[in-house]
């Protein structure tokens, strides 16, 4: 009984332990997830950061500047249009612009080319913020009110010149003073906002615009508005629910109050256009799937990345230790080749200790007398041994024998030149007769040879005619039997 019930507990303790390995498995993606997906939101204090330079900008101008950031793209395009036609008046280009397939708020911005060529030029800063707008807008809302609130604090609303700054339900609103005149403030961030409360993520700074001025000691800088006289003021914030609202922005070509425009009949709630993003891929897998958008969002194509590159360092790891243990194998068999060599010389050194007589490859010689390497020496005096004996009289009568020698042989030359001096008259006679006789020879030839030739073609011509009798002659016999064997 007692090892049953062990046994039962065994079983289900390890019955608990696979379970308990299950839901830790499981729960690991969907922690892996809810990381990204945290890694993915901005934080109050990125959020601060990117907004400090347009924090205190008008509304009206602010909500186009958020609005057209959900589309960088044409952004860009704009930045294009106005770069090329630097000297066109602001209708002409909005002209142009209508037939151009762009959101309203990013063809408003075409007024403001110091702010276009801004929000062009730094994508990245661009891009991120309208994804932050497009991730919460209420806590991008929520962020501009708290920059504003510190600005105010820091005594730096008091003195815009060209702004009208209030109060609506502890909401601070900047407005243009003149009503289609729209002014855009240039503010270092660094010092409008007083103390900056996020050492670690101090404000984005931007360079002077220029052809702005402002007086000493002044926190902002001005240049001449903009007058408006197009299709403008067509959304606005609503402070109180934390959205931005718009109209139809068609028939918004004159100033309407924030209030009219909150309040009015044919107000809603702005919605983002898929179509005008131009494929540009969402932050968040959340937004993606929000708007249907078939493109990988950029955290998923960054843990792609991240997860290729750990591949490529992997395989890169894997490669060098394989490297190693190769480059430690080709050493250890060059080295083993080369004992093997050593020990081959040294033991053809040695000699060979055998019974056996060596049985050479060379085929086998007839039994001669060896030669032995030594010189063979011969007891007759060689002819550099002899010593020379100098006797006068041998000498006298050997140069007396060699002078009549001498003498002897041009007689017979004289002889023999005389003799031919005779005959060679004689010789000359024959040689001409005999070439006389070759001539005469040869015309013969010459002349038989046509004579010969008629005489063998008369010959073969009479035998054909002997042959073709006989035949004809053969034939008549031949057919007189016939008739004769018909007869009878």
């Amino acid at each position: 009984m007692n090892t049953l019930k062990s046994r039962l507990q065994s079983s289900r303790f390890t019955t608990f332990i696979s379970y308990l390995i299950l839901l830790i498995a499981s729960s690991i993606p969907v922690a892996n997830a809810q990381a990204v997906e945290e890694q993915v939101q901005f934080s109050e204090a990125e959020l601060e950061q990117m907004l400090a330079p347009i924090a205190l900008y008008p509304d009206s101008l602010l909500t186009h500047i958020l609005i057209a950031a959900t589309y960088p793209l044409e952004l860009v395009q704009a930045n294009r249009l106005v770069n090329k036609n630097k000297l066109l008046p602001t209708a002409q280009l909005m002209e142009k612009a209508q037939k151009k397939d762009w959101d309203p708020s990013v063809t408003a911005l075409l007024a403001f080319p110091n702010v276009l060529e801004k929000l062009s030029s730094d994508l990245s800063w661009t891009q991120d913020l309208g994804d932050a707008f497009l991730q919460d807008e209420a806590q991008m809302l929520a962020s501009i009110q708290s920059l504003r609130a510190q600005a105010d604090e820091a005594n730096s609303l008091a003195n815009m010149e060209n702004m009208s700054v209030t109060r609506v339900n502890k909401q601070i609103v900047i407005e243009p003073v003149q009503k289609e005149i729209v002014y855009v403030p240039y503010y270092d961030p660094r010092t409008v906002y007083g103390h900056w409360r996020w050492y670690n993520y101090p404000p984005v700074y931007w360079a002077p615009y220029p052809y702005y001025v402002g007086r000493p000691h002044d926190h902002f800088y001005w240049n001449s508005g903009v007058h408006i006289s197009f299709n403008f003021f067509f959304s606005a914030f609503h402070w109180s629910n934390h959205r931005v609202v718009v109209i139809d922005h068609r028939h918004s070509r004159h100033y309407r109050h924030r209030g009219r425009i909150v309040t009015s009949h044919g107000s809603q709630k702005w919605h983002h256009k898929p179509h005008h993003r131009r494929g540009v891929a969402y932050r968040s897998t959340h937004v993606k799937q929000r708007y249907n958008s078939h493109r990988p969002s950029i955290a998923h194509s960054k843990q792609l990345r991240h997860a290729e590159r750990n591949s490529l360092a992997h395989n890169r790891k894997h490669k060098s230790r394989h490297d190693k243990t190769l480059k430690h194998y080709n050493k250890q068999v060059k080295q083993h080749r080369e004992q093997r060599f050593t020990s081959k010389l040294h033991n053809s050194h040695k000699p060979v200790k055998s019974h056996r007589p060596i049985k050479s490859h060379q085929p086998v010689k007839s039994p001669q007398r060896i030669k032995s390497h030594q010189p063979v020496r011969n007891h007759k005096p060689s002819h550099y041994d002899r010593k020379e004996r100098h006797d006068t009289a041998s000498t006298h009568n050997r140069v007396k024998s060699q002078l009549k020698s001498r003498e002897r042989t041009q007689r017979e030359v004289k002889k023999s030149q005389t003799q031919r001096s005779i005959h060679q008259p004689r010789n000359q006679q024959a040689q001409r007769s005999m070439d006389k006789q070759q001539r005469q020879s040869t015309q013969r030839m010459r002349t038989q040879q046509p004579k010969q030739a008629r005489q063998s073609t008369q010959r073969a011509q009479k035998s054909t005619q002997q042959r073709a009798h006989r035949s004809a002659q053969q034939r008549s016999q031949h057919k007189g039997q016939k008739q004769n064997r018909s007869r009878d």
